[in-house]
């Protein structure tokens, strides 16, 4: 029996009475649906013939020029910045974004991705969050293979799970380049403020600092790696008073964002020190705070605009059907302001 012709993922859910994201758990055999709804759809199914293969149809035939945004936390400036350059670009060629922020709770995201679905958007872009896991938990990667399954799904940043799009910053080319700003001006006692390393960027970071250190035959004390629970100005506040108690204190800190960085500089000046002074200090992101801190903190810049045009490059490509490649990187850059100095 050929396919029923007009026939859509949609038009199956509103018949059975159920959201388009029930629709897409049956037809990839998910848990988590009832089965008297279960039989409905499938009922549906068998009657329209309706596979798989019909739903990129069915989605191509409804396009709604809209975009759905998924960020973990919208107040971190680095959220912030990206989302404003999408929507932007978006914008520019015609589509519009509709912004979740999840605060990175997973049941949340697992909510939202089905929202999306159910929202007709015509691709996913996700940013943060549980997609950063190393491993992300069984639950939030069925979900996620369920909306791959049905829409194109773009991932600011790079994930081990399949049918997904990457558009990612080279972290490591980034901590190379504070490593050897620092490095320039001849510190040897260099520390980093970092992040649970089961977050994939943490862990990139991580791992390039130990290389670019090793590469300058500098040592890397093990106390000097201070490994916080969150991205927070508050976890750089508390990373930085654990150096401070050291017997031999660090003369240069990077940390993990500009966030970490603002608590770290909250810390030293506390306690009655100075940067550059006594202590240098790089961040990541080159958000707007680096500049609102005395001194101003140099800090490795993501290229925003740049950032936000190749994510949402890459999700209309997919949704026009061209072919796109599944990962694209953006190399960043050092923005040299006044939080360092020569030894």
């Amino acid at each position: 029996m050929p396919e029923t012709k007009g026939i859509t993922i949609y038009d199956i859910a509103r018949e059975a009475g159920v959201s388009p994201a029930t629709v897409s758990r049956v037809l990839t055999n998910s848990p988590g649906v009832r089965p008297e709804r279960r039989e409905r759809v499938r009922t549906l199914i068998a009657k329209y013939n309706f596979t798989p293969n019909a739903i990129a149809k069915s989605l191509s035939q409804t396009r709604r020029y809209m975009i759905g945004m998924i960020c973990a936390d919208v107040r971190n400036p680095y959220y912030a910045n990206l989302f404003m350059e999408c929507e932007r670009a978006a914008y520019n060629r015609g589509y519009t974004l509709m912004l979740n922020n999840t605060i990175s709770l997973e049941e949340m995201e697992i909510t939202f991705l089905d929202k999306m679905c159910e929202q007709r958007v015509d691709a996913v872009i996700l940013s943060g969050g549980t997609i950063d896991w190393t491993k992300p938990p069984p639950l939030f990667e069925k979900a996620l293979a369920r909306v791959a399954a049905l829409l194109p799904v773009v991932v600011a940043g790079r994930v081990g799970s399949p049918g997904c799009y990457q558009v990612a910053i080279d972290h490591a080319e980034g901590m190379r380049m504070a490593v050897n700003h620092l490095a320039s001006l001849g510190h040897a006692r260099i520390a980093y403020l970092s992040c649970s390393p089961h977050i994939y960027l943490s862990k990139e970071k991580r791992d390039a600092f130990y290389q670019a250190m090793e590469g300058h035959g500098l040592p890397v004390m093990p106390e000097y790696v201070v490994e916080g629970h969150d991205f927070t100005e508050h976890t750089g506040f508390s990373g930085m008073n654990r150096l401070m108690s050291l017997s031999q204190k660090p003369t240069a800190v990077i940390a993990m964002n500009d966030l970490m960085a603002a608590g770290a500089l909250q810390a030293i000046t506390r306690l009655g020190y100075t940067v550059p002074g006594e202590f240098s200090l790089i961040g990541f992101d080159n958000s707007f705070i680096t500049d609102l801190s005395t001194p101003s903190i140099s800090s490795i810049d993501y290229h925003y605009e740049t950032y936000g045009q190749q994510l949402i490059n890459v999700a209309l490509e997919v949704i026009n059907g061209s072919r796109s490649p599944a990962l694209t990187i953006v190399t960043p850059s050092l923005v040299i302001k006044g939080s360092c100095r020569k030894m």
